[in-house]
């Protein structure tokens, strides 16, 4: 049975620290831009989100209720989504399921369900938005912007020879 609820806010990926699934070595990262969080919170507004959640609800195994209780707890919210440099994938990982639910089988199906949102949500923008490739390039060597102007080759016009002016050439 589809769940028929309203699609709640994308995640807020911003203003992140290091992801919690992350497996590669926080030492070497040059910085939190390596996650590319700001590219994929974008992605997620112009309507991975959307589309993957209404795909999501279609098979959920959820309530109502249930679905309220995380989304009043924030849990949609919090899924963290990141690209892992080291594995070079898109990951995603779940947050914590809230202590005031204290069944295990249904902490257990929320952990299933958001886990399967999540692999939706990864999925989508891997096959919808990015047709299988991201849309950046991981280049260690980058230099920082410096916020000078790049310098632009001047455009000139190619210079023209009119015939009797001595410019011909003698191979023409």
């Amino acid at each position: 049975m589809a769940l028929d609820v309203e699609v709640p806010n994308p995640p807020d990926l911003t203003n992140r620290g290091v992801p919690a699934g992350f497996e590669g070595d926080v030492d070497e990262l040059a910085s939190p831009a390596v996650f590319h969080r700001a590219e994929l919170e974008q992605v997620l507004r112009d309507g991975a989100w959307q589309e993957a959640f209404r795909e999501w609800t279609a098979y959920t195994d959820l309530s109502e209720v249930e679905y309220r209780t995380l989304r009043d707890h924030g849990c949609f919210e919090a899924l963290d989504l990141y690209w892992d440099p080291s594995a070079e994938r898109l990951r995603a990982d779940v947050p914590s399921i809230p202590t005031d639910v204290d069944d295990e089988v249904t902490r257990s199906l929320f952990r299933t369900e958001l886990s399967d949102l999540c692999d939706v949500v990864v999925e989508m923008i891997e096959d919808a938005y990015w047709e299988g490739e991201p849309r950046w390039t991981d280049d260690i060597f980058e230099e920082e912007p410096t916020g000078e102007p790049a310098f632009e080759e001047e455009s000139r016009p190619e210079p023209t020879f009119e015939e009797g002016q001595g410019n011909e050439s003698e191979f023409e």
